[in-house]
């Protein structure tokens, strides 16, 4: 029986990842959860929080809340997390698509920025591409300016969180239709399989959901 290490920058478990990855490995495959701030304080996980010129993520908690919190503070922790999974599973997933420096494992680590970059990548080819991208936080804006700036020719950026819920998520996502995008990417682990179809029914165009981008690297992992 396949086991999948799962890290979330946030605290585990992720229940509202894991089942929709699960879709994608069978039921036989298991998965293994660690999350970056399990065992922390609200003021330790208050203390994360970004300055300066930090990337900003978004993560859940366990109750189910979220939080925001810094590149910088979180990237060894990260580390940690794959150190104690490392020796026990045949994978690990990375649940987050923000930008990260090289992590190391010794098994294959998915993570989820490469996998999904390089998808719109191979969809846009050498032609005019216009991308749009939904984000948790308008302060996510000049990260993603920087990231897929390297891979599409033109870029709208809208913000809704996914830990806000289905209905702020569709009410920002539909409004990608006045930019007239070529496709629009979910650029979050947060946002469900839900969000995707509701906006795929608003928008005239294919929206890519980075869970599955992911589920589907690891199936072949497992």
């Amino acid at each position: 029986m396949p086991e999948i290490g799962a890290i979330t920058i946030g605290q585990s478990p992720r229940v509202d990842i894991i089942p929709e990855l699960q879709v994608h490995l069978g039921s036989e495959a298991v998965f293994r959860e660690l999350g970056a701030l399990d065992g922390l304080t609200p003021a330790e996980v208050d203390a994360m929080r970004p300055t300066g010129d930090n990337e900003v993520l978004v993560t859940r908690m366990r109750d189910g809340s979220s939080v925001t919190i810094s590149d910088e503070a979180v990237i060894p922790r990260i580390q940690q997390s794959i150190q104690k999974l490392e020796n026990d599973v045949s994978a690990i997933v990375l649940l987050c698509t923000g930008t990260f420096p090289i992590l190391t494992a010794k098994v294959p680590l998915l993570v989820p920025e490469y996998l999904l970059t390089n998808f719109v990548r191979g969809m846009a080819g050498v032609k005019p591409f216009k991308l749009g991208v939904l984000t948790p936080d308008e302060g996510q804006f000049n990260q993603q300016e920087t990231r897929w700036r390297n891979v599409v020719s033109e870029l709208a950026l809208r913000a809704a969180s996914p830990y806000d819920g289905l209905e702020a998520v569709v009410e920002e996502g539909r409004r990608f239709k006045t930019d007239e995008v070529d496709a629009v990417v979910l650029d979050c682990m947060g946002y469900t399989g839900e969000m995707k179809e509701h906006l795929r029914r608003e928008l005239p165009c294919p929206v890519i959901l980075a869970r599955s981008v992911v589920g589907r690297f690891a199936a072949e992992l497992a």
